[in-house]
C-alpha cells in the first residue's frame, strides 16, 4: 500500500493526481549540470596552470594542482547527488483531488501533508505566464477558511485540468452525488425525499458527468437507482 493510499478515509476515492511540471525538474537538472561543467573546467584549468610551476606537495603526495582538481571533483559529485535528490523530491511531491478534499504530499523520507476540505474551499486562483501557457504549467492557489488561509501548488502540470477537477469535486460534494456512496455509515441521518423535478435535474447533471467521463456507467446507474429510491 502506497503512502497516499494510507491517507485515504473510508470509501474515499482519488479523482485527479498532479505533480510539478517536468520542466521544473529539467531546469533544475540543467542548472546543476552547468555547475558541474564549470567546476570540472575550473579544475582542469587550475591543474594545468599549477602544473607548469613548482610541484611541491601540499598535503601528502598531493600537489596544489591535484588538490584543486580533487576539490572540484568532490564538489561535482555533491552537485550530482543534489540533482538526484531533486528528482526524488519531484517524483514524491503530489497534488491529489479526492471526492472529499485536496491533498498535498511533500517529502522523500519526512512527509508533509496538507489537506484542504472541499467544503472549506472559498476560492481558487490560477497564475500562468505566457511560457507557462505554452508548456502547460502554472500555479494554483486554494483560498480556504482554515487558519493557513492559502494553499499553494507551484508550477503544476495541467493547472486548468486540476482546477476543473477540483471545482467539479466541490460541486458534486456540495450536492451529495459525488463518487461517494455514503450508505453504510453508522449514525447517518435518513435521506430526505426529493421531488420528481429535483430528481430529473440531478439525473441530467449526472448524465453530463457521465458523458464527460467523470462518472462511469456503473456509477451513474447506481446513483440513478439511489435517487429513484427517494421518491
Amino acid at each position: 500500500m502506497s503512502y497516499v493510499d494510507q491517507l485515504l478515509g473510508r470509501d474515499e476515492q482519488i479523482l485527479y493526481v498532479a505533480r510539478q511540471h517536468l520542466f521544473v525538474l529539467i531546469v533544475s537538472i540543467l542548472a546543476e549540470l552547468g555547475q558541474i561543467a564549470l567546476l570540472v573546467a575550473a579544475g582542469v584549468i587550475s591543474n594545468n596552470a599549477f602544473s607548469r610551476g613548482r610541484t611541491t606537495p601540499v598535503i601528502g603526495n598531493l600537489t596544489a594542482s591535484n588538490l584543486i582538481l580533487l576539490v572540484c571533483v568532490i564538489i561535482s559529485v555533491i552537485v550530482m547527488i543534489s540533482g538526484f535528490i531533486d528528482y526524488l523530491r519531484w517524483n514524491t511531491e503530489q497534488y491529489i483531488v479526492t471526492d472529499r478534499r485536496v491533498i498535498q504530499v511533500r517529502g522523500i523520507l519526512n512527509k508533509q501533508v496538507i489537506d484542504s476540505s472541499l467544503e472549506k474551499i472559498n476560492d481558487v486562483a490560477l497564475r500562468q505566464t505566457l511560457f507557462g501557457r505554452m508548456m502547460n504549467f502554472g500555479t494554483v492557489e486554494i483560498l480556504t477558511a482554515s487558519d493557513e488561509g492559502v494553499n499553494v501548488m507551484d508550477r503544476i502540470e495541467g493547472p486548468l485540468d486540476f482546477k476543473k477537477a477540483m471545482l467539479d469535486a466541490k460541486h458534486n460534494h456540495e450536492r451529495g452525488y459525488g463518487y461517494l456512496d455514503s450508505q453504510g455509515y453508522q449514525g447517518q441521518a435518513p435521506r430526505p425525499t426529493m421531488s420528481s423535478g429535483d430528481i430529473q435535474r440531478t439525473l441530467e447533471e449526472l448524465a453530463t458527468l457521465r458523458e464527460r467521463g467523470i462518472l462511469s456507467s456503473d456509477e451513474f446507474e447506481a446513483k440513478k437507482r439511489e435517487l429513484l429510491s427517494r421518491i
